[in-house]
């Protein structure tokens, strides 16, 4: 008996956790953070503003860089991408790879490094130590030619990673909770499935209503 009435009370306390997660989730406003210029690409009067909330090291993520750019291609000149640092603490180097992106941003290249990170994902994610990392890194760094005494200054900045840190709180704390997350023109979409299914839905019906299609 003592055995079903804390069983009642766990699934009471399951349920009433859900609903107050779903109500927080609801009351919560559309969120679309500020981002650097560097991590945007499109025009900034695009009628789509697609913000990608992302971790490098995050498989998932890298399932959604086809469908963005086959998105932007579909839709020629009406969207606009922008990306949101999420550097899970469980990825080991998700941070690095996000300071060493933001460093390649400063520079003008941030989506080509962000393009090579996840084309490569499987060979950096398995670095075996800091060193190693960095000597992964600095060999994309060079790929897409930066200047690569900035950047070294730049990731060695721990401003940088202070301000990811920082826009990673700032998303966890507006109920961004999973990645890849997409907020389209407010309404978000969580993984690649649904950005291609639902989420591309919504980007028509969308451009409908300002007669873009």
């Amino acid at each position: 008996m003592e055995q079903k009435r804390r069983t009642i009370v766990g699934i009471a306390l399951l349920l009433i956790t859900a609903v107050i997660g779903a109500a927080g989730r609801m009351m919560t406003p559309p969120f679309q953070p500020t981002v650097p210029e560097y991590r945007s690409k499109g025009p900034a009067d695009a009628p789509i503003l697609i913000t990608e909330f992302s971790d490098f090291q995050c498989p998932a993520c890298q399932q959604v860089v086809g469908p963005l750019q086959q998105i932007q291609k579909l839709y020629p000149g009406k969207v606009r991408i922008s990306f949101s640092h999420m550097p899970w603490g469980f990825h080991e180097w998700a941070m690095s790879a996000a300071v060493a992106a933001d460093c390649a941003g400063k520079q003008g290249k941030f989506w080509p490094f962000h393009d090579l990170l996840y084309a490569k994902q499987r060979a950096w994610s398995l670095a075996k130590d800091t060193e190693s990392n960095k000597a992964d890194l600095a060999k994309y760094a060079e790929t897409v030619e930066l200047n690569l005494s900035d950047w070294n200054t730049c990731i060695s900045d721990p401003a940088i990673a202070k301000s990811i840190a920082d826009e990673l709180k700032k998303n966890r704390d507006a109920w961004i909770k999973s990645t890849p997350t997409l907020v389209i023109n407010g309404k978000r979409f969580v993984g690649s499935l649904q950005l291609r299914t639902v989420g591309l839905n919504h980007i028509e019906t969308e451009l409908a209503k300002v007669g873009a299609l």
